[in-house]
């Protein structure tokens, strides 16, 4: 199983907007720490992040799934979005925020185009920012729309690279 998760963080290091992205959706929302998380029923993985809170979390970083609000972004395919906790009916009394120290968050799921779910595209910060704007969450839709198609481009070029290599075994 280690070996999938290392094939999607080096598939997420190989998409050349992943930089770019993350310091737009840094810069979009103010938040300190933006992510792009592979989330399964088991694990939550970082893939890629641009961290100015020192939250820690790099590549191959991991938390524990249960542990974290894109869990349940897995689970109900919705994103969410909490401009400051202690003022959020839903996640005032949320056990994650209180965690990892966060007043803001937003997280959108990232789907291939078949509609698979991959994880999530994230932020936090220890500090309340504006993020229910219609325009942070269309921002992170495309974006994460963006990291989606490009895995399943990632997907059906290793795909096609091992009929190649099959064709040219039995020719």
């Amino acid at each position: 199983m280690q070996d999938d998760f290392q094939t999607d963080i080096d598939a997420i290091g190989r998409i050349e907007s992943v930089p770019a992205i993350l310091e737009a959706a840094q810069k979009a929302t103010g938040m300190g720490f933006v992510a792009i998380a592979r989330v399964t029923e088991d694990r939550w993985i970082t893939c890629r992040s641009l961290d100015q809170i020192d939250f820690g979390m790099g590549p191959g970083d991991e938390l524990e799934v249960g542990s974290t609000i894109c869990n349940e972004i897995r689970s109900s395919g919705e994103p969410v979005l909490i401009e400051h906790v202690s003022e959020d009916a839903d996640f005032c009394n949320h056990p994650t925020p209180a965690k990892y120290g966060f007043q803001s968050y937003i997280s959108v799921p990232i789907r291939r185009r078949s509609g698979a779910f991959f994880g999530t595209l994230c932020a936090i910060d220890p500090k309340p920012a504006a993020v229910k704007s219609g325009t942070t969450l269309s921002l992170f839709n495309l974006f994460a729309e963006i990291i989606g198609n490009q895995l399943e481009a990632e997907d059906n070029y290793a795909e096609m690279q091992k009929k190649l290599s099959i064709e040219r075994e039995t020719s």
